[in-house]
């Protein structure tokens, strides 16, 4: 893999990242006009793909998961 595509799909990775924490406002009912506007531009980007937004949305699970258990464990 050459450093142009690795950037390339670092770049797609943090772009679905974005999308999907502006689901999860949409989720909880705090959009702001930004989130709509950026999330329309990201919804044209074919670099964004639904496979990668599910990747970011397990990634944030997980990290909440982790989160919870290390809270009871010092609790």
């Amino acid at each position: 893999m050459t450093h142009r595509e690795a950037k390339s799909i670092a770049r797609a990775w943090r772009k679905s990242r974005i999308a999907a924490r502006i689901l999860l406002r949409a989720d909880v009912g705090r959009l702001t006009a930004r989130d709509v506007r950026v999330g329309r531009a990201l919804g044209q980007d074919p670099a964004v793909t639904p496979r990668l937004i599910q990747q970011a949305f397990h990634g944030f699970h997980l990290r909440h998961t982790r989160l919870e258990r290390a809270r009871r464990a010092v609790a």
